[in-house]
């Protein structure tokens, strides 16, 4: 009998705890795998000394999490957000849209604190109809609480919202249950490594209000589900498996892995659709030596593209001419404009658009 007890025990307690110190620093750079399914895996399947096999995970894409202090983010984001009260900024890949018509998202910015017992988000920004739009939560979304261990059960309830100027208001709220439900040897294609394994279950709604309609209302989504591998040190989730509720159905939406560079996966800096609007898209982001422009113009135009510091000074002009409408791609030598390591912002300006873009430049 005590050696049932005793076996019990072993089988029971995970060897792994992850703290604060296995979050993400300022200047953090991750790459990451990107692709939307599984297959016929069922990503709930987790346990005590449990073995996770998903070396046959291929990607679609290969991105960089970069976390970056806020003091690089462009006016007005860095006005809200600044050391005082925020660890660090992320582009945010995964939000495109909002349910309201009229709006088009350039760009979407994620904001961090990170404490010796909890991380969590405090805000976010969004670049909606090329104006910039911060906004910090009034009921922040804690993501983590340290130490996690094997069977912890946290939830929180956040919610934010913000106007647009000319369409409306949108806000969401919504409540988390974190579980770490599993312990184990995860493998991927990047390698094998022994994790904690986190549920979480979001439920949410979205506001919405028309201001042309002078009509607003709620909108519940889809049960959201998240399944996060932890490993010791590696910052962000080994893997990470995002899944919706569709009728009952638990169906994959979003893979994430930390990998190495993979031959022939397309490297990107953020999911943009430019087929049929103006917005540029820079990859690879971060760069070393070449960094490929690509965008549409759907009428003929000056164009001006130029490259400015994290203090706004110009440091390069790429483009300042007349190009007519159509697709363009260009690559620009980073060696030829001598441009040292660090933060800048690519700006695109058009008659009647004008977008910025971060880059990062490694040597």
């Amino acid at each position: 009998m005590v050696g049932i007890f005793v076996s019990y025990l072993i089988k029971a307690q995970s060897p792994i705890t992850i703290g604060s110190s296995d979050m993400p620093n300022v200047s953090d750079n991750i790459l990451v795998s990107v692709n939307n399914t599984i297959g016929l895996n069922d990503p709930a399947l987790t346990g005590a000394n449990f073995n996770w096999d998903f070396t046959f995970l291929s990607p679609n894409m290969q991105q960089n999490e970069v976390f970056d202090s806020p003091l690089t983010f462009t006016t007005p984001y860095n006005f809200l957000f600044n050391p005082f009260n925020t660890s660090y900024g992320r582009d945010n890949y995964e939000f495109s849209t909002i349910p309201l018509p009229g709006t088009q998202i350039s760009a979407a910015y994620d904001f961090y604190k990170e404490s010796s017992s909890e991380f969590k988000q405090i805000g976010a920004g969004y670049t909606i109809n090329d104006v910039p739009i911060p906004f910090s939560y009034s009921q922040e979304d804690i993501i983590y609480k340290f130490p996690i261990n094997y069977l912890n059960t946290e939830s929180c309830d956040y919610k934010y919202g913000f106007d647009i100027p000319g369409v409306g208001y949108y806000g969401q709220s919504g409540h988390r249950i974190n579980t770490v439900d599993g312990w184990g040897t995860l493998t991927t294609p990047f390698g094998t490594f022994q994790t904690l394994r986190i549920t979480s279950t979001i439920d949410a709604v979205d506001t919405v209000y028309n201001t042309a309609l002078l009509l607003g209302t709620n909108i519940p989504n889809p049960l959201k589900y998240e399944y996060k591998w932890l490993a010791n040190g590696m910052k962000i989730p080994v893997l990470k498996i995002k899944a919706v509720d569709i009728l009952g159905t638990v169906t994959v939406n979003d893979v994430r892995y930390i990998d190495s560079t993979r031959a022939g996966v397309p490297q990107v800096g953020i999911f943009e659709n430019i087929a049929n609007n103006e917005h540029v898209m820079v990859y690879p982001n971060p760069c070393i030596n070449e960094l490929v422009l690509q965008y549409n113009l759907q009428n003929t135009t000056p164009v001006n593209i130029s490259i400015t510091n994290v203090f706004g000074s110009v440091v390069a002009i790429l483009f300042d001419e007349i190009q007519i409408a159509g697709d363009y791609k260009k690559s620009i030598n980073i060696f030829d404009l001598q441009l040292s390591s660090g933060i800048y912002f690519l700006n695109h300006i058009t008659n009647n658009h004008k977008e910025i873009k971060k880059i990062i430049v490694t040597q």
